[in-house]
């Protein structure tokens, strides 16, 4: 865990930064433009009323003036915590995976608007600062790192690195977007994350968007040029997107199927 004084310097960093409403307005005015999509995604999942740099301003400066003791909360509890979280996700991964064993991550709890949760071979970085818009941030925590630990797994033996993607040959691009199709999907189910949540949360209706995913993924599989397999790289995998989606109801069914054991012999 980082330290406190990270954490109140981060937010004094932010209110210094956006406490005057017309500067800030006018020295961030490309970032509506720049930043179209984030700011249409926080629309839809209601933490904004609308796209207006007032409305935008206002949502920053809320959050950088509650966030800090809101944060220090959430940092306390989960330090308390911290033996339940390792032993929940170990019983839940080894309830999955055939040879689970937890011996190998390192977890950051810090403050990285970039990082959400995220990996960087066995290193999960975790953003505090999300974490205080969630309802319940210890379940969150619980899913997002079970995540990122699947994946660790998965690609315990893997070399790859998504640096290298470009420099790559066409096929070997194809099944690499291929393996990450199967590494998301699964990673999802063994979490426990719902995709449907996720998606009805945005607006979606989520039978006609698995529709959508399984026409994706048929489309991308007769793929041929290099733009169009960058193109599904960069897009199909947004937002726990359409190839999130096709893996994900391909293994629910096998599981309810063939049964855990099976699965777990699948995998």
């Amino acid at each position: 865990f980082c330290i406190d004084d990270q954490i109140k310097s981060y937010y004094d960093q932010k209110l210094s930064e956006i406490e005057d409403r017309e500067k800030w307005i006018e020295e961030n005015k490309e970032k509506p433009t720049q930043n179209k999509a984030k700011i249409l995604k926080a629309v839809e999942d209601g933490l904004i009323s609308d796209d207006r740099p007032e409305t935008i301003w206002q949502f920053q400066y809320n959050k950088a003036k509650e966030g800090q003791e809101k944060v220090l909360q959430i940092k306390r509890e989960l330090e308390g915590k911290i033996e339940d979280i390792k032993r929940i996700i170990a019983e839940r991964l080894g309830g999955f995976l055939p040879d689970w064993i937890l011996n190998k991550a390192t977890i950051s709890f810090t403050m990285n608007e970039k990082a959400d949760f995220c990996i960087d071979k066995d290193n999960i970085t975790v953003d505090l600062g999300r974490l205080a818009f969630e309802e319940n941030f210890f379940d969150k925590t619980i899913q997002g790192i079970m995540h990122e630990l699947f994946h660790v797994w998965m690609s315990e033996k893997s070399d790859w690195s998504d640096a290298e993607q470009d420099s790559v040959s066409d096929v070997a691009l194809r099944n690499r977007i291929i393996f990450k199709t199967v590494d998301e999907g699964l990673a999802v189910l063994v979490s426990g994350q719902s995709l449907k949540t996720h998606h009805e949360k945005q607006g979606r209706k989520y039978d006609e968007f698995i529709q959508e995913s399984f026409v994706a993924f048929n489309n991308f599989t007769s793929v041929k040029s290099r733009e169009e397999l960058e193109r599904t790289k960069d897009e199909e995998f947004q937002n726990m997107g359409h190839f999130y989606v096709v893996v994900n109801e391909i293994v629910q069914n096998l599981l309810n199927d063939q049964g855990i054991e099976k699965f777990k012999k699948l995998i």
